[in-house]
């Protein structure tokens, strides 16, 4: 196929040739207006040589976004390539022991820039199926997946041929969720949520998906809006982080001369956290009692339902965590977990958004009894680590407390990041301890 060349600029390819996947407009050596937003281009050097092969857009800060370091990949935007690229990041979640549902395709950490896939197995009275809920964040991934429906039919035929999935085209929905603000600044259109493929049998706005149970060697149950939830219906990148701080409360747990403990879930949605751990704490035969805390009454009915199958007494507070927490009394929690959505969206609301983790993280430690946990994390990938360290000390100086950070996490595997690209670091976790 013919492909649009563009060339940079004298020295400006050093951060591609390391294996970065973006280039920006004022590194072209060529303004690049004119091309129409999406198009496959063939980036090279200012000698002519080759680079990289991907796609382009002239309105966006940065120009071209690489899927292919391989001269050999003659149509980076095709779909037996990009097949190619979903059902090799398949293989590396089935590698680490993913059942279930995760994210299956975390753009650029995954090779595939602009398209966020996250993969549900969900259940209805025994009856199984799986979902696709995609994100196409970039004009050229709205391009190349116009045609949504032939994309998603032929990716579930070859991960079925492959033993990657046990579910046929008949057994598969899938939902596009373009409902995000993202796309604004690759001049695209923020959509409503659209199911390209229903299933009749199930109910996509109010179903349970099933993840990996971070207490055992088996599958978890949470009930959920796959339709018009949050994000694409659930927060999935927590996985790695809540496995790793239930075993550090289950080892705390057994060593107490109590049998009843008491979990705050401040930003709870569907009360993944609390969820699993109340699952992980009734297995080892303690009575478990779940406050959640959210500013959405839909998200609040989800996580009490997730909360109680598992076991727990669950007591539900409808507020913004910024501003209600006042309410609550002071070390009455054995363990808080405050995760927030992202307080930062853009530079410009670093500031703001750095007070806001200190006022949670101070509420709390407030909050959190002597000898109890707090779990601080963030989403703000503009936040760097030691400034979200930094609010944390704060908050907790102003509690004058005496705190051990004990445990400390990030992504799971289904959220990989590459060495090459820090800007798909984002998720930071610690869990403290309080003397």
């Amino acid at each position: 196929m013919t492909m649009t060349v563009w060339r940079l600029r004298t020295g400006a390819d050093k951060r591609i040739r390391s294996g970065h996947p973006w280039v920006f407009s004022n590194e072209l050596s060529v303004s690049p207006k004119g091309l129409p937003p999406g198009t496959p281009v063939e980036l090279q050097d200012a000698k002519g040589q080759f680079l990289a092969r991907g796609y382009g857009n002239p309105h966006s800060l940065i120009a071209f976004r690489a899927l292919t370091f391989n001269s050999q990949d003659k149509e980076p935007t095709g779909f037996n390539f990009l097949h190619d690229k979903v059902l090799n990041s398949w293989k590396v979640r089935k590698a680490a022991g993913f059942r279930g549902s995760f994210r299956l395709a975390f753009g650029e950490s995954d090779y595939i820039p602009g398209l966020v896939l996250d993969y549900y197995v969900i259940d209805q009275g025994g009856k199984r199926a799986q979902v696709f809920v995609a994100q196409l964040v970039t004009a050229g991934m709205d391009q190349a997946l116009q045609n949504t429906e032939a994309f998603f039919h032929g990716l579930t035929e070859k991960a079925k041929e492959q033993g990657l999935s046990e579910f046929d085209w008949s057994q598969t929905a899938v939902v596009i969720r373009n409902d995000v603000s993202v796309r604004k600044l690759e001049g695209l259109t923020g959509n409503e949520a659209k199911v390209i493929k229903d299933l009749p049998d199930f109910k996509l706005d109010h179903v349970e998906i099933l993840l990996n149970a971070a207490a055992d060697a088996g599958v978890i149950k949470m009930s959920c809006d796959l339709r018009e939830g949050q994000k694409t219906g659930f927060f999935l990148d927590q996985t790695h982080n809540i496995y790793l701080a239930i075993n550090l409360f289950k080892n705390w747990a057994k060593q107490q001369n109590t049998k009843s403990i008491r979990i705050l879930d401040l930003c709870c949605y569907v009360g993944h956290w609390s969820t699993q751990i109340t699952r992980a704490l009734k297995a080892e035969g303690f009575d478990v009692e779940v406050s959640l805390v959210d500013v959405s009454k839909t998200a609040l009915a989800f996580a009490k339902e997730n909360a109680e199958r598992e076991g727990a007494k669950v007591i539900v507070h409808e507020m913004d965590v910024l501003e209600g927490l006042t309410n609550l009394p002071t070390q009455q929690y054995d363990i808080v977990i405050a995760d927030p959505p992202a307080f930062i969206k853009a530079k410009k609301d670093i500031h703001v958004g750095k007070a806001a983790y200190i006022k949670m993280n101070t509420h709390a430690f407030r909050l959190a009894k002597k000898n109890g946990f707090v779990a601080s994390c963030s989403c703000s990938g503009l936040l760097e680590e030691e400034e979200f360290r930094d609010a944390i000390r704060k908050a907790s100086l102003r509690n004058y407390s005496e705190v051990r950070s004990v445990l400390r996490g990030g992504h799971a595997a289904d959220h990989p990041t590459l060495m090459q690209f820090p800007e798909g670091f984002y998720l930071k976790m610690y869990v403290h301890y309080i003397v």
